[in-house]
């Protein structure tokens, strides 16, 4: 076992991923060993939850850029001078084209998906508006030999308007959509991906993003997805969190999938996400 850090205090959130961590100011600057401690157990427990963390944007850019580069301004709205800093507020953001109710991994149809994000809650509803995480390992260790061969063998095919197409020619029309294809086109990358920094293999599937496996007929490749929407909504492998407000997620996108729970009707829920650039591409 890993050597619990003597600066903070760590609480498992469930059996299947997450962690709480107590005792740490993450408006400051972290001493080298803290932050070194810090990560390991974020590659440990895969998404990381602290509470009581008042955080002004450049504290939020602070932090995140600890662990790498950060993702620029995109397709969501980001705060006025900090161009890392998106902003996620609703309801106003159910007018627009973004929608995370399905379970997925943050930008997958990037050629790098995103390594991680730091997730700060500002104006959260009382009741509802969790956010769940899977544990993509589990995910994937938990398949019968046979099922591990066949994924282990398949291409996944990440298509940013899978789902949205629709709502985005709606909304921008069909020149807006061609820019917009021109500048997230579907990406391939291998189902079962082994993990840059733990070398652990894990289930590298996004039910909002996946439109198709490469080597599968159509047909073939329904009855797959279905399976794997099922198999990943599991409540073994997962934790939930409950906002607060000033409370923080920390997650690694390499090896989990999260799912926002849009439970709380037209309650204001304002969050503010700074994300971590991808280092290198599934594989």
């Amino acid at each position: 076992m890993r050597k619990e850090p003597t600066t903070f205090n760590i609480t498992p959130m469930s059996g299947g991923c997450g962690a709480e961590v107590s005792g740490v100011n993450l408006s400051k600057p972290m001493e080298k060993e803290e932050k070194k401690l810090l990560e390991e157990a974020w590659l440990e427990y895969q998404v990381l939850f602290f509470r009581n963390q008042p955080l002004t944007p450049q504290q939020h850019v602070d932090f995140a850029k600890g662990f790498g580069e950060l993702q620029g301004p995109g397709y969501m709205p980001t705060l006025d001078d900090y161009p890392n800093v998106y902003v996620q507020e609703y309801p106003d953001l159910f007018k627009g084209i973004v929608s995370d109710v399905d379970w997925h991994i943050d930008a997958s149809f990037l050629e790098k998906p995103l390594k991680g994000a730091v997730l700060y809650a500002i104006d959260v509803p009382e009741t509802g508006g969790d956010t769940t995480w899977v544990n993509l390992y589990e995910a994937y260790d938990s398949l019968s030999d046979s099922m591990k061969t066949l994924c282990s063998n398949l291409t996944a095919v990440h298509d940013n308007f899978h789902k949205n197409l629709l709502s985005v020619i709606e909304t921008y029309g069909s020149k807006g959509y061609e820019m917009a294809r021109k500048a997230t086109p579907p990406r391939e990358h291998p189902l079962v991906c082994t993990h840059p920094q733990t070398g652990k293999k894990c289930l590298f599937y996004s039910e909002l993003m996946v439109s198709h496996f490469k080597e599968l007929t159509a047909g073939e490749g329904q009855y797959l997805r279905s399976f794997l929407i099922d198999h990943i909504k599991k409540p073994e492998l997962a934790c939930r969190f409950k906002w607060e407000n000033h409370s923080v997620a920390f997650w690694d996108n390499r090896c989990t999938a999260h799912r926002g729970i849009f439970d709380f009707g037209d309650a204001h829920r304002l969050m503010h996400r700074v994300a971590i650039q991808g280092e290198t591409k599934p594989s």
